[in-house]
């Protein structure tokens, strides 16, 4: 009987470590610090504009892929884009486009800190558009918008306050959400 009961403390204790172990990695955001690199990319014709998206990779990827695919939608609308990680010295700095997105994953309905901070720091040019992105599970609802929104901090001159927000479900059409979003920000 007691080895028995040894052996369920033992099972008892490596579920607690291993639970442990992955809210640490998802609510201290761990992953972002591995997105560092930048990356540009050049229209094909003449360019209209500059652009950055700024991206946290997520646990899964799927929020680069996402952002990966808003900045070629931007390179089609012949903006030069830096595609960057948000830890990346790019990220840090955002004067000088003329759009900035920015964007992470969606843990139970809100960004990540690092996407919060990348936020309240925010400091773009005068008239640039800001847009905002969440990448996770599922369909997207209007009260997964609603719940980005509320989760997005505010800033000293009020630019999120006319961002441009969107939840993109890791099972919905990217391409078309999107250039939806794209189509939005730019309008």
């Amino acid at each position: 009987m007691r080895k028995i009961f040894k052996i369920i403390l033992a099972v008892f204790a490596v579920l607690i470590i291993l639970f442990v172990s992955v809210a640490a990695v998802i609510f201290l955001d761990v992953a972002a610090y591995t997105a560092t690199g930048t990356q540009t990319l050049t229209p094909i014709g003449t360019s209209v504009g500059k652009a950055i998206v700024i991206y946290d990779p997520g646990l899964s990827g799927n929020t680069k892929t996402v952002a990966n695919q808003i900045a070629s939608d931007l390179q089609t609308q012949n903006y030069t884009v830096t595609f960057a990680g948000i830890k990346s010295s790019a990220a840090a700095d955002t004067s000088g486009y003329s759009i900035i997105v920015i964007g992470g994953p969606v843990y139970a309905g809100a960004l990540t800190g690092s996407v919060k901070d990348t936020l309240s720091h925010l400091s773009p040019s005068q008239g640039a558009k800001v847009g905002v992105f969440g990448s996770g599970q599922g369909a997207t609802t209007p009260n997964d918008v609603a719940m980005l929104k509320q989760s997005i901090p505010a800033n000293s001159d009020a630019t999120l306050s006319n961002a441009v927000v969107v939840k993109i479900g890791e099972k919905e059409d990217i391409n078309t959400r999107t250039q939806d979003f794209v189509n939005q920000l730019l309008s």
